[in-house]
């Protein structure tokens, strides 16, 4: 691996330089807890230095230890990083902790935090040694105290981080694999889809091919071009929403051909949301649902419109048609949740948007048609991330 390659920002999932605050607040809480325990031993013990000399020591103590095994992590994962196959595999699960070998913890352990003790307790006795305004303790901790708070920092410090950078570690596992989960069931759904709306038109092919031989013909000439078309975009996780348009534009010509003038159209996409990226074949399944069980059950057909707009963070999709309405469909379309298609359709928003997008049907009064309404939030990070421009 390059050095390029090395992971330049490292307070992000697992750093050295984040535990610097966690050291400070373990240092003071030292300091304290020490003060604490003097006041307790009372006047009389000798072991009495005072809340500054305990709050420096413990804070020069914590930084240098903090500080020189700092340097001797980061420099010995840039190494290992250069060396390890697996670098980034060990530095995704653990962080820098995953790249420090045993020989570089032995040698902060017996030479690395000794060397910060010394290198503490000189900064300290400088610091004490500076012109105070108020009366300073001339006793001062033994080194045996002192080296007791340098391996309590390091081991506490780098403990405490490794644990939060096993836990960060796991969490960020979790969430790919939820994402790897839900893109699975999406593409299941999608690939039920397919199939469903395929036979759907065939079945129209068959029936014409007896009664209407020309009319079939160019019907299964018009097939061949939306599939050509619609199966390469539906191996995508979303596409511009012109795309979506121009595939329904494909579906509504082959059912136009089958029902001739009884069927009018009206596609509706304003210039400023063409872009907006958006889930493959969402559409489709509510504009065969309005012709199978709105349109042409109708002796005199009707129009069916698909709008789109634009409401605050809200992409809004409507389907509208002006046929016999829910009515004269099956019960478990009448109460809202339609059939296979618009099953489809609303597990797909759940696994992509959960609550934040919806599918309402509305149906009006005998012979006026119904209304489905889509609400997809703007700019989804999900779709954002994965939308291609299709020529």
């Amino acid at each position: 691996m390059s050095d390029s390659e090395y992971p330049s920002d490292l307070i992000v999932h697992g750093s050295i330089p984040r535990t610097g605050r966690f050291n400070l607040l373990w240092s003071v809480s030292i300091a304290l807890v020490m003060w604490a325990m003097e006041w307790a031993l009372g006047r009389e013990s000798p072991h009495r230095y005072g809340f500054l000399v305990n709050m420096i020591y413990a804070l020069c103590l914590g930084y240098w230890c903090w500080t020189l095994l700092g340097i001797v992590w980061l420099s010995e994962a840039r190494r290992r990083w250069k060396q390890l196959p697996d670098a980034r595999a060990r530095f995704d699960r653990s962080g820098v902790y995953g790249l420090v070998g045993w020989p570089a913890i032995v040698l902060g352990i017996l030479f690395g935090i000794p060397v910060a003790g010394v290198m503490g307790i000189a900064m300290a006795q400088a610091a004490l040694a500076l012109p105070w305004p108020f009366p300073v303790p001339e006793q001062r901790p033994p080194i045996g105290v002192s080296m007791v708070l340098s391996y309590s920092s390091a081991l506490v410090t780098f403990t405490v981080d490794y644990l939060r950078v096993r836990l960060a570690a796991s969490e960020v596992r979790a969430e790919a694999a939820q994402r790897q989960a839900v893109e699975a069931q999406l593409q299941l759904l999608q690939a039920q889809l397919e199939p469903h709306m395929l036979f759907n038109t065939l079945a129209n092919l068959h029936a014409l091919i007896a009664s209407d031989p020309p009319r079939a013909q160019d019907m299964l000439a018009h097939l061949i071009a939306f599939l050509r078309a619609t199966l390469s975009a539906t191996r995508i996780p979303a596409h511009p929403l012109s795309e979506e348009f121009t595939r329904v534009a494909d579906y509504l010509a082959l059912m136009q051909i089958r029902m001739g003038s009884r069927l009018q159209v009206r596609l509706e996409l304003p210039d400023e949301l063409s872009a907006l990226p958006v889930p493959p074949m969402l559409l489709q399944p509510l504009v065969e649902n309005a012709i199978q069980h709105g349109l042409e059950p109708s002796r005199q057909g009707g129009q069916l419109t698909v709008q789109a707009r634009h409401d605050g963070q809200h992409l809004i999709l409507c389907v509208n048609d002006t046929g016999q309405g829910l009515q004269a469909t099956p019960p478990l379309a009448r109460r809202g949740t339609g059939g296979f298609g618009l099953s489809c359709v609303r597990d797909r928003l759940q696994s992509l948007y959960g609550s934040t997008a919806s599918l309402s049907l509305e149906t009006q009064p005998a012979g006026t048609g119904t209304h489905v309404t889509l609400r997809l939030p703007v700019a989804h990070p999900a779709l954002v991330t994965n939308a291609i421009a299709l020529p």
